[in-house]
């Protein structure tokens, strides 16, 4: 709030003509409702309803990748959704509402991400797709940090109109890319930290173009989910110069996570990518991959479900920086960070770290690691190219500490 300081005789003056001085006008409505940006991925501070109309604010994940809420076990008993009540809540000044048998009991288990592992110790009780908005036009501007569903036809869309194909069952929607003078199709998807595509294509454009790869495991913002599976601690991190959205938008030197074999190359060949022909087929189309929040972040995004369309206003440049880090990949293990790889990089050989698979992160350059945010922990690893930081690390029930180089993935 702004507060405005006088002088004794201008008061005097305002008090003097205040009878003739128009009414002030009421401030202008904000444009959304903030959201946290936590590791790229958007938080929202929701109003649920209880069975007695009262409300119970929680923070939320809105994740367009997935279809179904989901919302811890307690919220889920204290809303009454166990009895058959439905999933009732406002944003801003907009209501939703959802039958419980299409709201998940519980984050974790098999194909529910685990809130605590994503977020803690910030407290996420709910993850809510975008199927339930698909009614509105969306828009999300990454620069002021707002958030705003507004009735179709509300307000003109900004920026540079690139058509969606959208499922509806499942509130996926997806765009048309040129890569390397291929149509590919990718969902997008504001509920990841990071660009990610299936590692078979990853494969066939590093073929064509090793000088677009970056590094041979998951570093950064590329190493979103911090879990302890090959897919991310082994694939490879590769810039694309150009990857055209429809006919207007153009992202340059975009970063992706091109995952590995989720059980081997062996099993893969088999039987075919696991992770990814699972996840596509909520798709709308036969999509390679996602876009991640740094190919979002720059824009303001408007997504007119109703008419399937989007519209994209650049807000800055992209930040060729992203990825300069420790050359480490993590797996996070309740309140413990541990090394699950030794990213290495494209332009040289990787020289000895004094760093060790299995090892416990317990901090960097003397903060802790150990109970802290992963974006705290991503933030104390990155750097400037050439800069040192000394880590310091549990090894075998034994205290390690070791200066590592910062490495320029661009």
């Amino acid at each position: 709030m702004r507060i405005i300081v006088t002088s004794l005789v201008a008061a005097l003056s305002i008090a003097v003509s205040a009878a003739a001085a128009p009414a002030k006008k009421p401030p202008a409505p904000r444009d959304g409702v903030p959201f946290i940006l936590d590791a790229g991925r958007i938080l929202l501070d929701v109003a649920f309803v209880r069975p007695d109309g009262q409300e119970r604010r929680a923070l939320a994940w809105f994740n367009m990748g997935m279809a179904a809420p989901v919302l811890t076990s307690d919220l889920y008993r204290e809303l009454g959704l166990d009895r058959g009540a439905p999933l009732r809540l406002r944003i801003g000044e907009r209501a939703f509402e959802a039958r419980a048998d299409q709201v998940k009991d519980g984050d974790g288990g098999v194909g529910v991400p685990t809130f605590d592992h994503l977020f803690a110790p910030r407290r996420v009780e709910a993850m809510l797709p975008a199927r339930m908005f698909t009614d509105h036009v969306l828009r999300i501007d990454y620069g002021r940090r707002l958030f705003a569903l507004d009735a179709p036809g509300a307000k003109a869309p900004e920026g540079l109109p690139v058509p969606i194909q959208l499922n509806t069952e499942t509130g996926l929607a997806a765009v048309e890319d040129q890569i390397d003078g291929e149509t590919r199709a990718f969902v997008i998807d504001a509920g990841s930290g990071y660009s990610w595509m299936r590692g078979d294509i990853a494969r066939n454009l590093l073929a064509r173009h090793p000088d677009w790869l970056r590094a041979h495991g998951a570093v950064g913002a590329a190493n979103a989910n911090m879990v302890d599976f090959a897919f991310e601690k082994e694939g490879d991190v590769l810039r694309i110069p150009s990857v055209r959205l429809g006919d207007n938008v153009e992202l340059s030197e975009l970063g992706f996570l091109g995952t590995a074999p989720v059980l081997g190359g062996f099993v893969e060949s088999a039987f075919g990518d696991l992770f990814w022909d699972n996840w596509r087929k909520a798709a709308p189309a036969p999509v390679i991959g996602w876009l991640g929040a740094n190919a979002l972040r720059d824009f303001e995004l408007t997504i007119d479900y109703p008419n399937r369309m989007s519209y994209w206003r650049r807000q800055k440049a992209p930040d060729a920086a992203e990825l300069d880090q420790l050359p480490v990949t993590l797996v996070r293990q309740g309140e413990r960070y541990l090394v699950g790889g030794v990213a290495q990089p494209a332009s040289r050989p990787q020289a000895p770290l004094g760093v060790e698979i299995g090892d416990e992160l317990l901090a960097v350059d003397g903060g802790a690691a150990r109970g802290a945010s992963k974006e705290n922990v991503l933030s104390a690893l990155h750097g400037a190219p050439g800069e040192r930081k000394r880590l310091t690390l549990e090894r075998r029930g034994a205290r390690v500490e070791t200066d590592v180089e910062v490495e320029s993935f661009r």
